[in-house]
């Protein structure tokens, strides 16, 4: 491990700085990669760490392993790596439904408060990420052993994930960016920093997500060891989804185009080679970005969504009756989907199954997939008022989905409302996408069928947004009780 002697970290100062393991712990590097460590004892100084090139790729290699490790400090099946922050808002619309067990607390949107485990795990996690990019980005700007035409690569990493992890913070700390840019938001450290800082704006926030994710754009390298790392690509699609949040459309549609390449019928399988099941292969090609792993380096039963989806698993998470009959029954996507029982009636919450999460030890998750950017391309596009544009986009995916597709012929609201309803139709259960489409558009999210939790959200519902933390309320001097109101 990274040995880095401060006192000051024993205190446990602040919530959002006291994450920073890195400043004790890079990450054993034997936990992170198959190799071992550059000192082959599995311990390395920050010096070492920071000396090479292939040193510094081994922090980052443990940087984006840790995205899908458990937390193991809260010891709940629900609270792990990001995959857990992904699936709690994905249990939170109406595609999915659960039958309680772990993030149950989700599903019925109550776990929020100041206090609860999701919202100290949503504020920690992207902060401990946050505070590891942070100590990287100082440790390569000031290597002597790397490089200079080395260090913009190395650097457009950490700063892509840095932006990242802004940008959940952004997401589930506030009220879509266009309903105020001047809310609070978490506030900006950029540096390896033990003072806690007060709130800022969510303008202050974007600034700076949209600074790192420009830069990794514009540094980054279209080459990578595997699709569990971050390349030029990957970039583009986190900031994708950003400008997609802003209503920058251009924007969108641009970064949208090159994280899938700008061909939808190469980015995509066909419709004979698509497999609507068992979404657990990081080799498939619409993979963008996984978190992969193998059946010795398992996180096990916190493997979400699969785990909850699976049978072999928990077998908690389960298709709504209401979003399986808007599937066209020439849409291949549907035959994933079957009915569970032929015991359960339709208004029991277990009646529909999905299989396409399968569940194993050495299953990998996809973060990122191209079908999500293509239709943010096409979304983009529409809303720029280009339809022609929109159309063709939208109908090269569908062929991909449907078999003997017709093309359609859409435009206005009804062309935006497809794009829309394909986007939850290809991507439920992954992502959050209903829940982050209905927050950027302030929309609201309302349940019917057979949920047996009918909450229904109103646009800019309370209900979208996590309450600060009570223990960076207790630790950070910059910040009380009052952050809290009317949230």
């Amino acid at each position: 491990m990274l040995n880095y002697n401060n006192n000051k970290m024993k205190k446990y100062i602040i919530l959002s700085i006291a994450t920073l393991s890195l400043l004790t712990s890079t990450a054993c590097m034997d936990d992170y990669l198959n190799e071992p460590s550059p000192s082959q004892q599995g311990s390395v100084t920050p010096e070492e760490a920071f000396s090479t090139k292939s040193n510094a790729t081994g922090v980052i290699a443990g940087m984006l392993r840790q995205q899908r490790r458990p937390w193991n400090e809260y010891d709940r099946t629900d609270v792990g790596g990001l995959y857990s922050l992904l699936f709690a808002r994905a249990v939170k619309g109406s595609d999915i439904q659960l039958n309680e067990n772990w993030y149950g607390d989700d599903y019925r949107n109550e776990d929020r408060e100041p206090t609860s485990n999701r919202s100290g795990f949503t504020w920690r996690f992207p902060y401990m990420m946050i505070g590891r990019s942070n100590y990287f980005i100082e440790g390569v700007e000031d290597s002597e052993g790397i490089v200079d035409t080395d260090k913009p690569a190395l650097l457009a990493q950490a700063r892509a994930i840095r932006g990242f992890y802004y940008f959940q913070l952004a997401l589930e700390f506030n009220h879509a960016y266009k309903n105020n840019p001047q809310a609070i938001a978490p506030p900006v450290y950029t540096a390896v920093d033990l003072d806690g800082k007060p709130m800022g704006t969510l303008e202050e926030l974007y600034k700076q997500i949209i600074s790192d994710l420009e830069y990794a754009v514009e540094n980054a390298s279209t080459s990578r060891r595997d699709n569990s790392w971050v390349n030029k690509q990957v970039a583009a699609a986190m900031l994708a989804n950003v400008y997609l949040s802003m209503e920058n459309w251009s924007g969108a549609e641009e970064m949208a185009k090159l994280a899938y390449g700008g061909n939808v019928t190469e980015a995509l399988n066909s419709i004979s080679t698509y497999q609507p099941s068992g979404f657990n292969n990081a080799g498939d090609k619409e993979w963008l970005w996984s978190m992969s792993q193998q059946a010795d380096q398992s996180n096990y039963y916190f493997m979400a969504p699969h785990a909850f989806f699976s049978p072999s698993g928990y077998g908690n998470a389960f298709v709504n009756t209401t979003f399986y009959d808007s599937f066209d029954e020439n849409d291949r996507r549907k035959e994933a989907m079957s009915i569970t029982n032929s015991n359960f009636e339709a208004t029991d919450i277990r009646y529909l199954s999905s299989n396409k999460f399968v569940f194993s030890f050495g299953g990998s998750m996809p973060i990122y997939r191209t079908p999500e950017f293509i239709l943010v391309a096409a979304e983009a596009a529409a809303r720029q008022g280009n339809s022609l544009e929109a159309q063709q986009i939208l109908n090269q995916f569908k062929t991909t989905r449907y078999t003997e597709y017709i093309d359609q012929n859409l435009t206005g609201t009804a062309l935006i409302d497809e794009i829309l309803l394909e986007r939850r139709k290809e991507m439920y259960g992954e992502n959050g996408i209903q829940w982050f489409d209905a927050k950027r558009l302030q929309q609201g999210i309302e349940r019917s069928g057979n949920h047996s939790v009918k909450i229904n959200l109103a646009p800019n519902d309370i209900r979208f947004i996590m309450k600060v933390p009570q223990v960076e309320i207790d630790n950070n001097k910059h910040i009380d009780a009052s952050v809290n109101n009317n949230r």
